[in-house]
């Protein structure tokens, strides 16, 4: 593998984190969930390289379409060459008080899709980022996400595809489901309260669609 022979670098501290984006559209990966804006809440906890959490987006005209709960875990870990990560993301949305998609409960094998994904984040001097991600639990089609990224001074800009015919993508075949830019700016309010501006600028190739997103992290 490519991690062999580099040496590892990961913090000791223990810890729990949360925080609150608040965005005018949820968009993921091309595609629009919700219609209007959205809360997207996340609790995890840290510990060395490791890191697992919840993570929440909910429509705010209550559009069940925006709403979704998902548990990931993942290890990181610093090399000369950039940050790995190996990450496990359990997606499920939730659309009744009582059900999930497709009338399964929560706790039914059926209500959950899980993804698995390698990600790499480089160094300043190689600013390039990737991740790799397929689905191995409730997919027929083990759909493959793949995405490259590149930051040029204050953008980053990103590319996204799938190799293959997929029912999650929406795709007969191979195409590019996902490109574009985005910046973000940190706004100092106070000495302990700050908070993150960003906006991203994508288009979905296959599917024809654009969106233009403003989040505001807390």
């Amino acid at each position: 593998m490519l991690m062999a022979g580099f040496m590892l670098s990961t913090p000791a501290v223990a810890q729990w984190s949360m925080g609150l984006d608040i965005t005018s559209r949820y968009v993921w990966r091309g595609f629009e969930f919700g219609n209007s804006p959205s809360l997207q809440p996340e609790l995890a906890y840290s510990a060395g390289g490791f890191e697992a959490g919840v993570w929440g987006a909910l429509a705010t005209s209550g559009d069940p379409d925006g709403t979704e709960v998902d548990l990931f875990a993942s290890y990181s870990f610093e090399t000369s060459a950039g940050a790995f990560s190996l990450m496990v993301t359990d997606y499920t949305f939730p659309v009744h008080h009582t059900g999930i998609t497709g009338g399964e409960t929560w706790f039914s094998s059926d209500a959950h899709f899980v993804e698995v994904g390698l990600g790499f984040q480089g160094t300043e001097s190689f600013p390039v980022s990737f991740f790799a991600g397929m689905f191995v639990h409730n997919d027929d089609d083990n759909s493959v996400y793949l995405e490259l990224g590149y930051d040029v001074g204050q953008f980053g800009l990103f590319v996204g595809m799938t190799p293959m015919e997929s029912a999650a993508y929406e795709t007969s075949g191979p195409g590019i489901i996902n490109m574009g830019l985005g910046t973000a700016k940190t706004f100092k309010i106070t000495d302990t309260f700050q908070f993150d501006l960003t906006l991203v600028l994508s288009v979905n190739p296959y599917a024809e669609n654009l969106f233009f997103v403003v989040g505001v992290s807390l």
